[in-house]
């Protein structure tokens, strides 16, 4: 995984990589001095420069499942990325809302409290930031101290999918195995409630979904307008064919005394998910700006392919060394019958 992660680093060269949770295989019951070295573990494999941003969502097993989770899990996480765990993040005038997805089970806890009373805020000052450049737009009621951000509609990225049967629809060499996909998925367990889909689907109306947690990719369109791509896990652990998922930004967003201006710029983005200004060669064609998107799959070589490339090294590799030694071996016995026939003729 590390090297993989720094081969698209080094590839690439993205400006953010969002990492759509699950960072830690057992965050959710590391003692503090595990939980300290998983996390030099994890800044050990996913260095990178200052030209990079890493972003970092919460999982499950970062956390816990709703029912293991609490404050001191949670503001750990958040502390070692210095960061809250519902937020948006905006990169030349694209909108990425991050959703803690773990705390969005409805049930009143105070965690749950807490990351609703921080989404309808930030749905609020999304909505202020699109009403203040319409056509007579500029001191709407209740936008009184919102913040703006640019305006468009945001890319959501949670850990959770939404709501959904199963993975009967999804297809493709990164979907789940045939014998599963029509496993049914469990409500608050393997996606979100369809309660709180609703919700989310509600207040953002977000143009794009990520998500991760199945270890599978599928793609899903929600009430026939919202699309969500769930992204297969980047380790070899949990499927053969990892892989992550590029974007490319042509579009950008410019203060200027007005507003934000229309400016053009380029930048990549990865699931994992990386966004770079390099535009990389072909095959991989994407795009994301404020008002459109298309995206590329990069997989990973396969673990059987790397596991037989090093077999077949290593059978070679042993090859060499007997055929070498038998060299040695036959070299020595001609020297000995060589001497052998000096010996007898004196």
């Amino acid at each position: 995984m590390e090297r993989a992660f720094q081969t698209a680093l080094w590839l690439l060269r993205p400006e953010i990589v969002f990492i759509l949770g699950d960072i830690f295989d057992e965050g959710k019951w590391s003692s503090q001095k595990h939980w300290e070295d998983d996390v030099r573990r994890f800044h050990r494999m996913f260095r990178h420069s200052t030209d990079t941003e890493l972003v970092v969502l919460v999982g499950n097993h970062d956390i816990g499942f709703h029912y293991e989770m609490d404050w001191f899990k949670l503001q750990r996480f958040e502390k070692v990325f210095n960061a809250s765990s519902t937020r948006i993040v905006t990169k030349k005038g694209v909108n990425f809302l991050l959703v803690n997805s773990v705390a969005l089970h409805g049930d009143g806890c105070p965690i749950c409290q807490s990351v609703e009373k921080e989404l309808i805020k930030l749905s609020k000052d999304l909505n202020c930031s699109l009403q203040s450049l319409q056509p007579g737009g500029g001191a709407t009621d209740g936008c009184d101290g919102s913040q703006l951000f640019p305006p468009s509609s945001p890319i959501m990225l949670q850990h959770y999918p939404l709501y959904r049967v199963s993975d009967a629809g999804c297809t493709g060499q990164d979907a789940a195995p045939p014998e599963e996909r029509h496993l049914l998925f469990r409500e608050k367990y393997d996606v979100l409630s369809k309660e709180a889909s609703q919700r989310l689907l509600h207040l953002f109306k977000p143009r794009l979904i990520l998500s991760g947690h199945t270890h599978s990719g599928c793609e899903v369109l929600h009430d026939n307008k919202y699309p969500e791509i769930s992204v297969p896990s980047f380790s070899w652990r949990n499927r053969n064919n990892p892989s992550f998922i590029l974007v490319s930004n042509n579009t950008a967003w410019k203060d200027s005394p007005k507003h934000r201006e229309d400016v053009q710029n380029t930048f990549t983005l990865t699931i994992l998910l990386l966004v770079s200004s390099f535009s990389p060669p072909p095959p991989p064609q994407a795009s994301v700006s404020p008002d459109s998107y298309t995206l590329s799959k990069c997989f990973l070589p396969e673990e059987s392919t790397v596991i037989g490339v090093y077999c077949s090294a290593g059978a070679c590799l042993m090859l060499l060394v007997l055929a070498h030694c038998m060299w040695i071996k036959g070299l020595l016995q001609c020297s000995s019958l060589c001497l052998l026939g000096k010996h007898k003729s004196l």
